[in-house]
């Protein structure tokens, strides 16, 4: 492995102070407007946002910063309305009418003689609570009216809230876990199956798949998107290949960015706090700067560009692992030795985007866009271990085009590793990849009952690691994706609809066509009640990582630098196969044979004195040593007879577990097929009155070939205790041993690993490493229920809440067909979890309070090398949004992430998150 450079310290220095004097430069433009003589006319028309008809009978008022009306209109039978006293002055626009939300408009100047504020949408209370979705049916609908359970976030909760990625907006949804593993770092996913590195959850940004191409990671602190940038978030409960294709078995969650066709505005925002926990005797400084800004070149052609800087400390987490690793490394003169375990806790990152929208027509709309994140610093866990994000940059481009029922769009998404490495070995991360993808979509309505949906998308992933994740299958390693879908939505009745799609997919790597079907019932008594019955039939196809990985997990296994760990995708046309002839029996490799690379009988006895090396070098290791005179005593035995066992390695333990018996050992690896996900779902959303949303949803899913994470399947070959014990401890007795200490060198020396048991596809380079790879278990069946609300109180007050419960979390000793037992698999997720919220919404007084408790219960962890469980824990969250009275459009905000400092851990290798305070100051023009 080539030396890496020197890590440079403070490499955000230079960025964060130009960022923060850039926002310094304009939070120091506070309009204070004092009240001339000169009056202004303010005129504009008030209007329904979700129909676009006129409101009669609004109030319009003109109000300070203080909340002092200055003058006041009411809307005629067309919305409009006109102010002809107001005082020369800048002010805020506070306009409601009964059955609606307030709305507020900043900045409104009565200083010009005539001034028109165009058309301004009240949004009522049964639009906020049944928004336009576009998510579920890959076209406009209403929430209420679409087939799959769909939850919204929407525009001005995501502005109150500061946050770093748009995870935190997605906390309190139903069905919805997440992982917090750092500062900036979390895995997310709907109704389980988490992982340490998850892509299982579908993320689209502005309907481009958002991962990480070839990793297929889902790593939100690279999304280029910030937070004054949101529109809202979309988040689909349950299955969606038959509209989407591969790999959406869990979700969508949609994140849809501004137009600057409809927002124009700049906004500088700079927020600053800092993170308690991890047992440091002094809080650690956290923040964060962004700047949005859009405009129009013309009426129907509108530019954006933005951008964000992060900095802070992360709570620290010590790998036993890493450490043991380095002190090897380090003994034994490993190159980059100095690096493994070498964390650096500073997390820092940039991100920028533009995008240009061009109306064609009224009907039509013609996009490009482009955008990057540079992940400067981060410590980001993999299943082989954690890894330091060292410029790791991710970037897209992207076109689409909409006219009418008509959406067509291509995009590439491109990912740089830079110079990030593995903590375990310090090995060289060195990721290149893309991804291109071309979409076409098109819609036709026969009558006025039926309406089909189709289209055809097409994805090619093309990994470039130059040898690091891919190894040897750096070469052969592209795939190739096609599929076409169609979706018919039929009236039945005025109270019935039926919605069937189907679709076809193909994959280059994979035999067999994959089928997606999806039916469902709506039954609509009433506009606002939706009644479902749906079955869906998702996949998940194995990724570029499943086929292709061959990555070095550890270079040395603790105390015995002669066995490393490496990673192994399990390649497409042989999977991978243990060899049963020798002596008609398991065949191993030792790293004491004369040839490594040999397959030997299943017998350890001829390694005896490499048992005797390593019993010395354990016995170092527990702080003792072994006596010159009784090693050349135990070197001068013949242990003939005393027999092999196997032994597979714990990740939790940190060491070797129980004997296995052969038929539990080696258990061949076929090639890898997709994971189908059958999921029958019965589900109501509903408002009550007009000022309750409910949500329930109970849904059966049987999970067929599922794909697990990756766990050690070549177990090492050890002399048999028993036999040890029988040989050894009547000569020891012999030679002067004391009774104590016989059977503490007896299990010593039946822990020194002296063969590997391993495939036949296993690299000849590292032919005697322990091997981690992917395999598909056996079927998994579960059960579950969300329950989701909303309760508009008041006009101002308002409830949230969500409560998630599923049948198991655990799966042990899975098989399949041909194999009884396999191993154990967990959900990664808790059975239990539920959220809380109270919000405070007052416009007059430009105030936003929310107070919000979460409870999740305790759960298992087997992803990758981290096994063990997440203890249950109960956090309260608050935000307060408060509009400054002594200057208009200037917001400050104070975000606090658990309270109450409650230190825990949400994944086992991760470090313990304690709380999180953020001030942010957000300054309008």
């Amino acid at each position: 492995m080539p030396n890496l450079p020197p890590k440079p310290r403070h490499r955000g220095h230079s960025v964060r102070h130009w960022l923060a004097c850039f926002g310094l430069a304009f939070l120091s433009v506070l309009v204070v407007q004092s009240t001339a003589r000169a009056q202004g006319v303010i005129s504009g028309r008030v209007i329904d946002a979700e129909v676009g008809e006129p409101l009669a009978g609004a109030i319009v008022e003109l109000v300070t910063g203080t909340g002092r009306v200055v003058a006041t209109a009411t809307t005629g039978a067309n919305g409009t309305f006109q102010i002809s006293q107001a005082p020369s002055g800048t002010y805020s626009l506070l306009v409601s009418t009964l059955g609606y939300e307030t709305y507020r408009m900043e900045r409104v100047s009565s200083q010009q003689e005539a001034v028109n504020v165009g058309d301004i949408p009240l949004v009522s209370r049964a639009f906020k609570l049944n928004p336009i979705v576009v998510t579920a049916s890959r076209a406009q609908e209403k929430s209420l009216e679409s087939p799959a359970s769909v939850y919204t976030i929407p525009s001005d909760e995501i502005q109150e809230r500061q946050a770093s990625t748009p995870v935190e907006h997605v906390r309190g949804v139903p069905g919805v876990d997440v992982a917090t593993t750092g500062l900036q770092q979390n895995n997310v996913v709907a109704r389980g199956f988490n992982n340490v590195f998850s892509g299982a959850l579908f993320v689209l940004t502005d309907n481009r798949w958002a991962s990480v191409p070839s990793l297929r990671l889902n790593a939100y602190n690279l999304i280029p998107v910030t937070n004054q940038d949101i529109d809202r978030i979309e988040m689909v409960l349950g299955p969606g290949s038959a509209l989407y294709g591969p790999n959406v078995d869990k979700g969508v969650m949609h994140i849809i960015t501004r137009s600057p066709l409809d927002h124009q505005e700049t906004v500088v925002s700079v927020a600053g706090g800092s993170r308690a926990g991890n047992n440091v005797g002094n809080a650690q400084n956290v923040w964060q700067g962004s700047l949005r800004h859009s405009g129009l070149f013309s009426d129907n052609v509108g530019y954006k560009i933005s951008a964000m800087y992060f900095e802070g400390t992360d709570w620290k987490y010590v790998d036993p692992v890493e450490q043991t690793n380095r002190a090897s490394a380090i003994q034994a003169g490993l190159p980059n030795a100095d690096l493994i375990g070498a964390r650096d806790f500073n997390a820092s990152r940039l991100t920028a985007d533009a995008r240009i929208d061009f109306r064609l027509d009224d009907q039509s709309t013609l996009i490009f866009s482009g955008g990057m994140t540079n992940l400067i610093s981060s410590i980001e866990m993999t299943g082989i271990g954690s890894a330091q994000a060292d410029g790791w940059t991710y970037s897209y481009v992207q076109s689409r085009f909409r006219s009418g029922d008509l959406f067509a769009q291509v995009y590439a998404n491109f990912s740089d590793a830079g110079d990030s490495y593995t903590l375990r070995d310090a090995n060289l991360v060195n990721d290149n990849s893309l991804l291109f993808a071309g979409q076409l979509q098109h819609a036709t309505n026969f009558g006025e009952r039926q309406r089909f949906i189709y289209g055809a998308d097409f994805i090619r992933t093309i990994p470039r690691t130059n040898g690091s994740i891919h190894g040897r299958n750096e070469n052969d390693d592209n795939i190739a994706e096609a599929g076409g879908y169609v979706q018919s939505e039929t009236e039945l009745s005025p109270m019935f609809d039926l919605v069937l799609a189907g679709r076809l997919d193909y994959h280059d790597r994979v035999d067999d066509i994959v089928i997606s079907p999806r039916a469902a019932i709506v039954f609509k008594p009433t506009p606002e009640q939706n009644f479902r019955v749906t079955y869906n039939r998702a996949f998940s196809q194995p990724t570029s990582i499943n086929f292709s990985l061959d990555l070095q997990s550890s270079p040395t296994l603790g105390p015995f630098p002669d066995f490393g760990v490496r990673a192994l995708g399990v390649p497409a046309q042989t999977g991978l196969t243990f060899r049963r002839d020798c002596n008609g029996g398991l065949c191993m490799r030792s790293p004491f044979a004369a040839d490594p690379s040999a397959f030997l009988p299943l017998d350890v006895t001829p390694y005896w004195q490499n048992a005797i090396d390593g019993l010395a070098t354990i016995l170092v290791a527990q702080g003792s040593s072994l006596d010159p005179a009784l090693e050349a005593f135990m070197r001068s035995l013949n242990p003939a007879g005393v027999g092999t066992v196997m032994r597979m390695f714990d990740a939790q333990a940190l060491g070797f577990g129980s004997i296995l018996s052969e038929d539990a050992a080696a258990f061949d690896v076929e090639p890898m097929k997709p994971s189908i996900t059958n999921t029958f779902e019965v589900g109501y959303k509903g408002l009550i009155g007009d000022r309750l949303l409910l949500g329930v949803d109970a849904y059966y899913q049987q999970i067929e070939d599922f794909i697990g994470p990756l766990r050690f399947e070549t177990p090492n070959a050890f002399m048999n205790p028993q036999g040890l014990a029988a040989f050894l401890e009547g000569p020891l007795l012999a030679a002067g041993v004391p009774p104590a200490q016989v059977p503490q060198l007896i299990g010593a020396l039946a822990n020194v690993p002296l063969g590997t048991v391993t495939w036949e596809q296993t690299p000849s380079s590292n032919p005697t490493d322990l091997f981690v790879t992917y395999r598909n278990f056996g079927d998994v069946d579960l059960w579950g229920a969300d329950l989701g609300l909303t309760l508009l109180l008041t006009d101002e007050l308002s409830f949230t809440g969500s409560y998630s419960y599923v049948s198991d979390n655990f799966f042990a000793g899975l098989g399949s067909a041909k194999v009884d037992s396999i191993g154990d698999i967990a959900l990664n997720a808790p059975r239990n979890k539920g959220t809380l919220a109270g919000h405070y919404r007052n416009q007059r007084l430009g105030v936003a309070i929310e107070l919000r408790g979460r409870y999740i219960d305790s759960y298992p962890v087997n992803s990758g090398v981290f096994v063990g469980r997440v203890p249950s824990f109960t956090l309260v969250d608050a935000n307060i949004n408060y509009t400054l009275p002594i200057a208009t459009a200037t917001q400050v905000s104070l975000t606090v992430n658990n309270i109450f400092d409650d230190e825990h851990q949400e994944m086992v290798g991760a470090p313990f998150v304690g709380r999180m305070a953020m001030l942010r100051v957000t300054q309008s023009f």
